[in-house]
């Protein structure tokens, strides 16, 4: 699941000066979207109505009017949590502002990944794991950490399991048909090429691959055994890379648990 309209105020990036502006003027009195038309907020922002819309439709709504619904709707849940990153920064400085923004940003990755989960498919690939010879994660750049955090604590109960940061072809290649590894393959946008490539390697082994994204219409997804959705992510969300970290360990962690409960 995506940030909601809120969040996306608050931590959207790749706006432009004239956008950024208005985001700012919004946060400061939330209330004056409920109150004014698209033309109306252009004046007071000193920008236009197509601004204001194409604005709305850049945080993922459809025009004015449903992101004037959104944002009442989230103001009615939280209005206190509107307050702006820079506000926060002045009242009590960016450390102390982050003291409460992080539990926020952890809590909804957490709930969002729970409301998506799949008990049959995690009892299914928590049997896989107790089965399995061994476990091997794939994952670039910040996922392959993710990956080795995952490994380090199976291993620590004994069960085998490596971290891949790569598409390794020698190793991909003389992997048998039908081999007892379980493999895990990791990438938020589920099109990462050379992710895709390592399950289309696997496939042709016959093997259970499970993918661990945020969409389940994904490249990766529609390949793999199973899909553990993660946080959705957003680039354009400064801070949706954090969100989808505290994902996907949490998904490793629920299979961790299982393990651990076996080995007792």
């Amino acid at each position: 699941m995506e940030f909601n309209l809120l969040q996306k105020l608050k931590y959207a990036s790749q706006l432009t000066t004239q956008e950024k502006h208005i985001v700012d003027y919004i946060l400061k009195d939330p209330e004056v979207v409920f109150h004014s038309t698209a033309h109306e907020l252009g004046r007071q922002t000193f920008t236009s109505a197509s601004t204001i819309v194409r604005l709305c439709k850049k945080l993922g709504t459809r025009g004015y009017p449903d992101f004037q619904l959104k944002l009442a709707l989230d103001y009615r849940q939280q209005p206190s949590a509107l307050q702006s990153e820079s506000d926060l920064a002045a009242e009590r400085g960016d450390v102390v502002a982050a003291i409460e923004s992080v539990p926020y940003l952890y809590g909804q990755a957490l709930n969002d990944t729970r409301s998506t989960l799949n008990p049959s498919a995690l009892v299914r690939i928590a049997e896989w794991v107790k089965s399995a010879a061994r476990i091997d994660i794939y994952g670039s750049d910040m996922n392959y950490y993710l990956a080795q955090q995952a490994c380090t604590k199976w291993n620590e109960l004994g069960i085998s399991a490596i971290a891949h940061n790569d598409a390794d072809r020698h190793y991909l290649l003389t992997l048998k048909p039908g081999s007892p590894t379980l493999s895990f393959v990791i990438s938020h946008t589920g099109e990462n090429r050379s992710m895709v490539e390592v399950v289309r390697m696997l496939n042709d082994k016959n093997m259970n691959v499970v993918a661990v994204t945020g969409s389940n219409d994904s490249t990766l997804s529609r390949s793999c055994t199973e899909t553990l959705l993660t946080h959705g992510y957003n680039e354009q969300l400064r801070l949706s890379k954090m969100s989808s970290m505290v994902s996907v360990l949490y998904l490793f962690d629920i299979l961790y648990m299982s393990s651990i409960t076996d080995t007792l």
